[in-house]
């Protein structure tokens, strides 16, 4: 009986001799240089759980594996050397109740594995590859996890790669994530809507557009989105509907009547269209967004009343001469407006375009050619 548990002893210490052998030559191999050997030692180590119990054995793992990923010939052999690398380096920590080699060991491997991922992410993003591209954004945000840090970007980047590549769950799924923390919004609601209006999920796309608008009730681009629907479906009478309906119950918000301005204009409501926006400006006299309609329809107005001005009979000069007044006083509304617009934002070409052209109409040439020197600055 003795002999036995003798002999039984001696196995156990030797089957644990070749484990601490292996994984010694492991460590040795990769600090060599021998990274493939290094594999070969670490993964016949990886067959004893008293090896595998050990933290060093899955931070020497993560090692080994990280050199192999960094190197472009022994990647096509081991593809999945980045993923062996970080999972290894994930069981380290579990395994290190003290910490003693997170801050300068493990951490910095890890940080280095996210931003080979990430690089990875954005390459296979630029050849096209939208499903690999997520599947590498998510793995870099499970690091970011690991030190209870929030990757929204590679959430959000994940998300519109899935969205790209027609995964319309995990983009939904990904999206509502950037909701929650609040990264990208109110945006992200409108690629939600986007995505199920795509899969033809009409009324979910507007019960989203509708729950985000409780959130962000002064945001035009989600009300613009949900009216949009409308529009895009031809329904035109309802999205009218929608937004009267909207300043009924909220008749001191500018952005419900700026937006039902945009919305008559497309239906060519234009006296609707200019008390909407006149509206939105009586509320908030500095809302560019508005001022910069409503010079726009002044000046296209203009344009119309001018061309209709030239198909007047030379014959009848009196009429030709009012229907000229009435363009001018369109193209002097239009220079007040835009001015009011251009003091907002200066430095938009938009409204130093429209500016300029308004300001030729009605003869300012000092204003035209200023801002045209300031157009090819």
């Amino acid at each position: 009986m003795k002999t036995i548990i003798t002999f039984t002893v001696i196995a156990f210490f030797s089957m644990n001799a070749i484990a601490q052998a292996d994984l010694t030559s492991a460590f040795n191999s990769n600090k060599d240089g021998k990274y493939e050997e290094a594999v070969m030692y670490i993964e016949k180590a990886a067959q004893d759980p008293k090896a595998t119990a050990k933290e060093k054995y899955w931070r020497y793992r993560g090692n080994i594996y990280l050199n192999v990923a960094k190197n472009p010939e022994l990647l096509k052999k081991y593809p999945n050397a980045l993923i062996l690398s970080r999972d290894a380096y994930f069981k380290s920590m579990e395994l290190d109740t003290h910490k003693d080699y997170l801050a300068d060991e493990v951490r910095p491997a890890l940080v280095e594995i996210q931003n080979i991922t990430l690089e990875h992410a954005q390459n296979q993003y630029e050849a096209k590859s939208f499903c690999d591209a997520a599947e590498n954004f998510i793995q870099a945000k499970e690091i970011s996890d690991k030190f209870a840090v929030v990757d929204s970007g590679a959430i959000f980047n994940a998300a519109y790669c899935y969205d790209k590549c027609g995964n319309k769950e995990k983009a939904i799924a990904g999206y509502r994530k950037c909701g929650e923390i609040g990264y990208q919004v109110p945006n992200v609601y409108m690629y939600i809507a986007d995505v199920q209006e795509r899969d033809g999920k009409a009324e979910e796309a507007m019960k989203t557009l509708q729950d985000a608008r409780v959130k962000f009730p002064k945001d035009p681009s989600l009300l613009r989105a949900e009216v949009n629907l409308y529009l895009t479906k031809e329904e035109y009478t309802k999205a009218e509907q929608l937004l009267k309906s909207l300043v009924d119950s909220d008749p001191k918000n500018e952005t419900i009547w700026y937006v039902l301005g945009a919305t008559l204009e497309k239906l060519g409501k234009k006296n609707e269209q200019e008390a909407a926006y006149k509206k939105a400006l009586e509320i908030n006299p500095n809302y560019y967004d508005a001022l910069f309609n409503l010079g726009a329809m002044y000046f296209n107005d203009g344009l119309e009343k001018e061309k209709s001005c030239n198909d007047i009979p030379p014959k009848e000069q009196a009429k030709y001469n009012d229907c000229v007044a009435q363009s001018k006083v369109l193209f002097t509304n239009a220079v007040e407006v835009l001015e009011r617009a251009y003091n907002l934002k200066s430095d938009e070409r938009d409204i130093i375009s429209g500016l300029k052209d308004a300001y030729y109409k009605v003869g300012n040439m000092d204003g035209y050619n200023k801002l045209k020197s300031q157009l090819n600055k």
